[in-house]
C-alpha cells in the first residue's frame, strides 16, 4: 500500500524549543501600492486548487475505471514513485530527496526576498539554479506590478518540522508530443502521462504485438519528473516600506512545494552512470522549484494548458 506521508521527524527534529504561532495577524495600513494582489498565500487563506481535476484511465485502458477514482489516484502516484526511486537509487529517493527540499525550500525564498528587494544578476543567476524560469518570472513580474519600488518583502522559514511527499507527476516520451499534437497522442491517467507517436495504421487495423511496440518506443523518448513536497513549516511574510510594516503574517502552516527534474531525451540520459560499489544511480543534474502553492498549475488549469 502507498505510504503518501513518508516522514523523518528525527532528520528535522530542531535543537532549539518549537515555536508556535498562536495566531496569524494579517496588517494592511495603507493601499498606495497593490501588496494584496502579490501572489503569495498568506497563513490562513485556502488552497488554490480545492480538488485537482485528476484524468481517469483513457479508453485502452477503460478496465481500470471499475476501480474508485481515490484507488487510482494511489496506484498512479506509487508507479511515478518507483519510477524516480530507480531512477534516483534507493538511498536517495525519498528521504535524502525531502531532506535537500527543504533546505532548497528555505534557502530559494531568501534569495528571492532579495533579487525582489534589489534585482541584480547575482541573485538572479543563483536563482536560476534553483528555480525554474517560469516560476522565476512569475514572481518578478508579480513584484513589479505589486510594489512601487519603495516596499522591502520578506518571505522565511524560520522554523521547518516535517516534509511529506505529495503527488509524484511522471511524463514518458517525447516532449514535442505537447506541440506537434497530429504526430502524438498523450494518454494521461491521473499523475502520469505517456506520449505516443501516432500509428500509421487505423486504431481497429494495429495489431496488439504493433501496440506494444509503439509504446515501448514511446517509454524511451523521454522523460520528466515533478514531485510535490508538503512542507511543514513557519513562514513569516512582511512587505514594509522603512518603518511602517504594511503586510506582516506569520503562522505555521503547509507549503506545498513542487520540484521538477529536466526534460530528458531520450529518457535513459536521466542516469549518467553506477556507482561501482552498490550499482546506485548517478545523476549529474539538479532538482528545481516549480511552484509554490499552486501558482503556476492554478494558472494553467485556468487557460487550459498542457502541463508536461
Amino acid at each position: 500500500m502507498l505510504n503518501n506521508s513518508i516522514r523523518f521527524v528525527a532528520r528535522l527534529r530542531p535543537t532549539q524549543p518549537i515555536r508556535h504561532f498562536s495566531q496569524s495577524r494579517l496588517v494592511f495600513q495603507e493601499k498606495s501600492s497593490n501588496i494584496n494582489d502579490f501572489p503569495w498565500l498568506v497563513n490562513r487563506s485556502p488552497p488554490r486548487i480545492a480538488k485537482y481535476p485528476y484524468i481517469q484511465a483513457p479508453t485502452s485502458f477503460g478496465w481500470m475505471n471499475i476501480l474508485p477514482a481515490s484507488i487510482q489516484h494511489r496506484l498512479s502516484v506509487w508507479l511515478a514513485s518507483r519510477t524516480v526511486h530507480l531512477n534516483t537509487g534507493a538511498s536517495y529517493f525519498p528521504e535524502q530527496f525531502l531532506l535537500g527540499a527543504t533546505f532548497a525550500s528555505r534557502r530559494a525564498l531568501n534569495v528571492l526576498s532579495q533579487h525582489l528587494n534589489n534585482p541584480d544578476d547575482n541573485t538572479r543567476n543563483e536563482l536560476e539554479g534553483m528555480m525554474s524560469i517560469e516560476l522565476l518570472d512569475r514572481f518578478t513580474k508579480a513584484g513589479k506590478e505589486c510594489l512601487t519600488g519603495d516596499e522591502e518583502i520578506s518571505i522565511n522559514l524560520p522554523q521547518i518540522y516535517d516534509a511529506n511527499l505529495g503527488d509524484v507527476w511522471v511524463t514518458l516520451g517525447s516532449s514535442i508530443a505537447f506541440t506537434h499534437t497530429r504526430q502524438y497522442e498523450v494518454l494521461e491517467w491521473m499523475t502520469l502521462k505517456l506520449c505516443l507517436k501516432t500509428s500509421g495504421v487505423d486504431v481497429d487495423e494495429e495489431s496488439f504485438r504493433d501496440y506494444r511496440a509503439r509504446v515501448a518506443r514511446g517509454l524511451m523518448e523521454g522523460v520528466h519528473i515533478r514531485v510535490d513536497v508538503e512542507v511543514d513549516a513557519d513562514v513569516v511574510y512582511k512587505i514594509s516600506r522603512g518603518d511602517d510594516v504594511l503586510l506582516y503574517d506569520e503562522g505555521r502552516r503547509t507549503l506545498l512545494v513542487q520540484f521538477e527534474t529536466p526534460y530528458f531525451e531520450p529518457a535513459h540520459t536521466m542516469i549518467s552512470g553506477r556507482d561501482p560499489e552498490n550499482g546506485e544511480p548517478i545523476n549529474d543534474w539538479s532538482w528545481v522549484i516549480s511552484d509554490i502553492d499552486q501558482l503556476i498549475t492554478k494558472e494553467k488549469l485556468d487557460n487550459d494548458e498542457i502541463m508536461p
